[in-house]
């Protein structure tokens, strides 16, 4: 671990640091990994999560099935497609199982697709891995918590 110029023994929380990793090139080492110990992060294309629908774009007044946006986490960003709603909750809390659409101010459970793998883990076991955010035209559409990840391929 280095800041500049000088080595360090450790670093604390919002410092900028370069960590050199043997045996890894810069170009093999992009935005958005994660370093960890064992067990490994999951790094998945595919997420079960709750949103909460804050701001839609002016040509899309409601979120369906193959809304998309940019996926924001921790330092990850990755294009992202709502590909099915499970359900929705209004502010009254009446939820509606299989609904179709959500409107602004709506908490969704949905499945995501993401265009390449994102390092994730579920909220519930590392809260810092398992937030994000849905962005497009510059607005922040919808928060989120990543409720499940696909099981592990073996």
């Amino acid at each position: 671990v280095w800041n500049e110029e000088t080595p360090l023994k450790a670093a604390r929380p919002g410092e900028n640091v370069l960590v050199k990793v043997s045996g890894a090139g810069t170009d093999e080492v992009q935005k958005g990994f994660v370093i960890c110990t064992e067990p490994p992060c999951r790094s998945v294309s595919k997420l079960i999560c709750q949103i909460m629908v804050m701001d839609l774009p002016e040509q899309a007044k409601i979120l369906t099935a193959g809304f998309q946006a940019v996926f924001h986490a921790h330092t990850a960003e990755e294009e992202a497609t709502v590909t099915k709603i499970f359900e929705t909750t209004d502010r009254r809390g009446k939820t509606t199982k299989g609904a179709r659409f959500a409107n602004v101010g709506m908490t969704v459970i949905c499945m995501i697709d993401l265009a390449r793998t994102v390092p994730v883990e579920c909220f519930e076991d590392y809260p810092f891995l398992g937030r994000f955010t849905l962005r497009t035209e510059g607005k922040t559409c919808a928060i989120g918590v990543i409720k499940k990840l696909p099981p592990k391929k073996e």
